[in-house]
């Protein structure tokens, strides 16, 4: 099978017939599947986007969300919406509330939003202030320090959904696949050309899901993972263990497109 590759794709900045050529862009790329690893709309409109994308393409659409996705609203509710919306559109699989997806005999998909969670670079003398801080129902009433534990929660939610679904996976699949918003490494934390340094880091970087993919994929040593993620907005592969290899989308607000078409063994 083929899968088409999405990212940052910010549908609320297009207008519909924009949005309409870009799904047209999708279907002539006649993939089986897409993956879409977040980053959608906003809270008020992620739904009804979803809706369209499924009316447009009618094929599986694979999907983790992304921050902005969760701008205006709240986590909890944002992915409960998601999660209430695969049951009455059944191509729209919601990989954060769901185990593992079986692609092809050798190879399954698995998938979690992540979370940046401040633990790489240097969250206390960082200057940057995310939108995130201010648009997020559960983040924004703290102050910076208040909201540092808040972070790390969200991060540690994403490895333990992670840390339950990769290791079944990897012992009925040759490869797996798992789609998140957030890089997991500092080294897949890509921005135009260049890794981020130590004041963007602790706002585009999963150490807690980072941590658990390193330690399941040692003790797989003959099975391959092949992460895909975004949010960095700039491209870079890497490969952190020789059966981990971990590509970071780019994107433009505007001018979404398909990343990449990948063909699944």
């Amino acid at each position: 099978m083929r899968f088409a590759w999405l990212t940052d794709i910010h549908l609320n900045f297009l207008d519909l017939a924009t949005a309409e050529r870009f799904f047209a862009a999708v279907r002539e790329t006649q993939a089986d599947a897409i993956v879409l690893t977040g980053d959608i709309g906003e809270a008020r409109s992620l739904v009804p986007w979803l809706e369209r994308i499924d009316d447009a393409l009618r094929r599986p659409i694979y999907f983790v969300l992304g921050n902005h996705d969760f701008y205006g609203g709240s986590i909890a509710e944002v992915r409960q919406a998601a999660a209430r919306l695969q049951q009455r559109r059944p191509n729209l699989v919601y990989l954060t509330a769901s185990s593992v997806v079986p692609l092809t005999e050798a190879t399954a998909l698995v998938g979690d939003d992540g979370w940046a969670d401040a633990r790489l670079g240097n969250y206390e003398t960082s200057y940057v202030m995310m939108n995130d801080y201010r648009l997020i129902e559960e983040l924004a009433p703290y102050s910076k320090r208040d909201r540092w534990a808040k972070l790390q929660r969200l991060g540690d939610e994403a490895a333990d959904h992670v840390r339950t679904i990769l290791p079944p996976a990897l012992a009925a699949y040759q490869n797996v696949i798992l789609a998140t918003h957030v890089p997991p490494l500092r080294e897949a934390c890509w921005h135009e050309g260049q890794l981020s340094d130590d004041e963007w880091a602790p706002h585009f970087t999963c150490r807690a899901l980072g941590d658990v993919i390193l330690e399941t994929m040692r003790r797989h040593p003959h099975r391959h993972l092949t992460v895909y993620c975004g949010h960095t907005h700039s491209s870079g592969i890497c490969q952190p263990l020789p059966n981990v290899t971990i590509h970071t989308g780019g994107a433009k607000y505007g001018f979404p497109a398909v990343q990449e078409l990948i063909d699944v063994a």
